[in-house]
């Protein structure tokens, strides 16, 4: 009888690489506190110094910790695909994990809800049980960089950070990106983030000229082409919207589409190639799908005569749909119809390889084609072969089955957590959302979106915010764990005899 199950993985290779990631951010957050420090002290500001002080120490306890573990383990590099993966899991929880120490130690708050901010920061989701404007701007700085680091990929920003360290994460890039933008994993990390910085730059100036101030307007630039959509205002845009700032609602509109689409096309646009950037089937299909929305909005604004509200209506429809989260208004008094609307468009998301969340435009756009293929068979002649294309693509049936699977996967899980949270709300007597509210809150968390029906809040039970945290974890991950324990469970079936 063989007992042997697979290879176990490489432990020290894992803590290594998970290390290297880790520390990375950490000396982000670092020179973010040096900054703030320097700033606090020309302006005389104590109350901010005293808590960037406070900020400061807890990075300062950290720091040492993963330079140690890098020493100890250096000789020690992910090669194998599987150490990789777990790596990358590990890593989502880690980097939470440090900024949950620098909350907790920062401005106090308590574990859960420190790790709530956390990991909704890290995975770009945007749910908030903050005040911001309670907290100083050192502190909003921080979960904007989080959203911003995030999205892009904690694995390129230590590749741009520490390039003597190509080598030992290149593993770990082909699991958390996969797509190059250049020949090499070395040169396409070094490309992505360019063109990252450069959109955020561009999102920046447009924000001051829409009326915010520079620290509001590198924030919000920041987590709006990261599709974050954490804010340093409580009513998020409708801050600068309540002051019938229309511009602001254009920018942002633009930041957040950008974001949402395929770095590929972003970069195509950013070297002044618009054929190939209209050429591109995801962003036709991204367009199509957003205008669908739209019209439904459009259609229903008509039906009901509630042409006072449209404006808010498509702004929350392209935030929802580029899974961003800026927000104007209460969306929990809407009207059910709408808020199915934005699910709908929650659950779909931006392109991939791009910072949005969601089953994406291209698996959409290929179980849609599967579905029109699948009519067609019986009345294809015997013996006729069928050439599935989407556009120029060639689609095979692994492609569909892995398309069909993603999104079947992605419909359970919103259910079963949606339901999981409407009961743990009606146990803790909070009676007054209904279903789809506790299924807008998941859709929210598990396509990293960060709109709220107003579920989200410091007051909010902790088995609720656990609930939302594993929607969070899932969705960033795409699901990630589900398949690594499936996969473990099939091959200790083929290797147990």
């Amino acid at each position: 009888m063989n007992s042997k199950v697979g290879n176990l993985p490489n432990i020290k290779a894992v803590i290594y690489g998970t290390s290297i990631l880790t520390l990375s951010i950490i000396i982000i957050f670092l020179i973010i506190g040096i900054v703030f420090y320097g700033v606090y002290s020309h302006f005389e500001d104590s109350l901010g110094l005293y808590f960037t002080l406070r900020y400061l120490t807890a990075v300062a306890i950290l720091l040492p910790v993963f330079i140690i573990l890098i020493l100890i383990f250096r000789e020690n590099i992910i090669t194998d695909i599987i150490d990789g993966f777990i790596a990358v899991l590990i890593t989502w929880l880690l980097v939470p994990l440090v900024t949950t120490f620098i909350y907790m130690h920062s401005i106090n708050l308590d574990f859960v809800d420190a790790f709530f901010e956390s990991l909704s920061g890290c995975s770009g989701t945007g749910l908030t049980i903050l005040n911001p404007e309670r907290y100083p701007y050192i502190i909003l700085m921080m979960r904007a960089t989080t959203q911003w680091l995030g999205e892009v990929g904690i694995v390129v920003v230590s590749g741009v950070l520490l390039p003597l360290v190509h080598r030992s994460i290149r593993t770990i890039y082909v699991v958390e990106r996969g797509q190059l933008l250049a020949p090499t994993i070395a040169s396409t990390m070094k490309l992505l983030y360019t063109v990252y910085a450069i959109y955020t730059f561009i999102g920046m100036v447009m924000l001051l000229f829409s009326g915010m101030d520079f620290p509001d307007a590198l924030t919000h630039s920041m987590t709006a082409i990261a599709t974050g959509g954490m804010s340093t205002h409580s009513e998020s845009i409708g801050f600068w919207f309540n002051r019938a700032n229309y511009s602001i609602l254009l920018t942002t509109s633009i930041i957040m589409v950008i974001g949402a689409l395929n770095f590929i096309d972003t970069y195509s646009l950013l070297r002044g190639r618009l054929k190939e950037f209209v050429r591109s089937l995801e962003v036709r299909g991204f367009f199509l799908l957003m205008s669908l929305f739209i019209l439904l909005i459009i259609l229903y604004s008509v039906i009901t005569g509630s042409y006072d509200k449209i404006v808010i209506w498509i702004y929350h429809t392209i935030s929802g749909y580029t899974t961003t989260g800026f927000q104007l208004s209460d969306i929990h008094s809407e009207s059910e119809l709408i808020k199915i609307i934005l699910i709908c468009a929650m659950i779909i998301g931006g392109a991939t390889f791009s910072t949005a969340g969601g089953i994406k435009t291209r698996r959409i756009l290929i179980v849609l084609k599967s579905i029109v293929w699948e009519f067609q068979r019986p009345f294809k002649l015997r013996g006729a072969i069928i050439v599935r294309k989407l556009g120029r693509e060639e689609i095979d049936d692994e492609t569909i089955f892995s398309a069909l699977s993603f999104s079947i996967t992605y419909l359970f899980i919103m259910l079963l957590l949606g339901g999981m949270l409407h009961i743990s709300l009606s146990i803790s007597g909070i009676h007054k959302y209904t279903f789809i509210d506790s299924l807008f809150e998941i859709v929210s968390a598990l396509s990293c979106v960060g709109l709220s029906t107003g579920i989200t809040s410091q007051t909010l039970p902790a088995v609720s915010k656990i609930i939302l945290m594993i929607a969070m974890y899932m969705g960033r991950l795409e699901f990630l764990p589900i398949y690594i324990i499936i996969g473990w469970r099939y091959q200790k079936g083929l290797t147990l005899h």
